[in-house]
């Protein structure tokens, strides 16, 4: 067998080493667009209720009845009275009840519909492919 040549131990060895590096880019890339259209449209809509009503009725009562005092006003199964006085005069000043104003309230419940314009929106979305 044929000697190798012996290596110097002490002798130092160098290596050469290689590492990958990697760089990394971005870059925006458009593949569509989206297209919002909002359209409003218009109908006619019937609208139904009641609505509540309130009249008085007023009524003139004859008393010609003699007081001693203002009376007040006052109210009686649902009916203001407005007591309406004058001074007669004789030897001695005494009130008169000419006459009572009775106002009662009255309230009337009545239909009601009418045709009212409603507006409403709808939105369309599209997607607009470049490729």
């Amino acid at each position: 067998m044929a000697e190798q040549p012996e290596h110097n131990k002490d002798a130092e060895i160098t290596l050469k080493l290689a590492e990958e590096q990697v760089d990394v880019t971005k870059q925006k890339v458009v593949d569509g667009h989206v297209r919002i259209t909002r359209s409003t449209t218009e109908h006619d809509e019937m609208v139904s209720t009641l609505l509540n009503k309130e009249t008085v009725e007023v009524e003139h009562v004859a008393k010609a009845q003699r007081v001693e005092s203002m009376p007040e006003i006052r109210e009686e199964n649902g009916v203001l009275i407005v007591p309406v006085v004058e001074e007669e005069i004789e030897i001695v000043r005494k009130l008169v009840l000419k006459e009572e104003i009775h106002i009662r309230k009255v309230q009337e419940t009545a239909p009601f519909q009418e045709v009212v314009t409603r507006r409403k929106q709808r939105v369309k979305i599209e997607k607009d492919d470049d490729r």
